[in-house]
């Protein structure tokens, strides 16, 4: 999902937890609204832009729009972190109190800790994966090469005898 996209989602979602937050609605019902939301911003915040193939034409945008594009989002999610902690102080998870924010924030730690760990042992699996290929690819060629060379020379020595 390209950022405009992803900002475009979370935008719309903060719309329905706003409402959520205005009608009173149960905590449970905005919490479920703030964890897409969280979803749409993760999206935002964590994918990295998509390379493209070797035969695929680079186009390059305004630079410019990009910039300011990207600095709106930023400002807004800041903005909007700002009223899910008001939400938590002031508003109608105020039942859950500074203490709930806390534990929000360190469950948000841990499991982003989580994911950079996930993808840094992936990234060394791959590696180790392709490793193993190369080595085991390599051993492979040199245990059929001295087979082959074995067979010529029984071929030959068995034409001569």
């Amino acid at each position: 999902m390209d950022p405009i996209t992803a900002f475009a989602t979370a935008t719309a979602i903060w719309s329905g937890v706003k409402k959520a937050i205005e009608f009173g609605k149960e905590a449970e019902d905005v919490l479920d609204q703030l964890s897409k939301w969280a979803q749409a911003v993760d999206l935002i915040e964590q994918e990295p832009p998509k390379k493209p193939s070797i035969f695929t034409k680079i186009v390059l945008g305004d630079d410019t729009k990009e910039a300011f594009d990207a600095y709106t989002a930023r400002v807004k999610i800041k903005e909007m972190e700002a009223e899910i902690r008001h939400a938590f102080l002031y508003g109608s998870l105020n039942h859950l109190g500074m203490d709930g924010l806390k534990e929000f924030y360190q469950i948000r730690r841990e499991i982003r800790a989580r994911r950079i760990k996930m993808i840094q042992d992936q990234k060394i699996a791959r590696q180790e994966f392709i490793e193993n290929c190369i080595t085991w690819g390599l051993v492979s060629i040199v245990v059929f090469g001295s087979l082959a060379v074995i067979w010529v020379a029984i071929d030959l020595l068995l034409e001569f005898a």
